[in-house]
């Protein structure tokens, strides 16, 4: 009986651990939500070569493929990141509300 407890405690224990780890993830990723920004300001950058000599010129060693895949890339991963933080604002809502309704029937049950 021992031994089926402690293996019931360990796979809680990864459960745990599995939830934190994917909570450490997901504040990363939710704190790189501006990174989306800064990737249409370099996409822009990089497009704006085309209508200036002069940005050309100068930007010419970054208006390469792998920049562009960059920038892109940093779009892609700021939309993630503000989808997983909108995800995380409702989940704080959903359980405000809920607590608020417990306190609600709480008070409808005391009258």
């Amino acid at each position: 009986m021992t031994g089926s407890g402690s293996g019931s405690h360990a796979v809680v224990g990864n459960k745990t651990g599995f939830a934190a780890l994917w909570a450490v993830v997901a504040k990363v990723v939710i704190r790189l939500r501006y990174l989306g920004l800064l990737g249409y300001a370099l996409e822009w950058l990089l497009e704006a070569c085309h209508s200036s000599s002069k940005l050309h010129k100068l930007l010419h060693p970054i208006n390469t493929p792998k920049f562009h895949l960059l920038a892109i890339s940093m779009v892609l991963a700021g939309h993630v990141a503000e989808h997983l933080h909108q995800e995380e604002e409702n989940h704080h809502q959903e359980a405000h509300l809920a607590s608020l309704r417990a306190e609600l029937q709480k008070l409808r049950h005391r009258d």
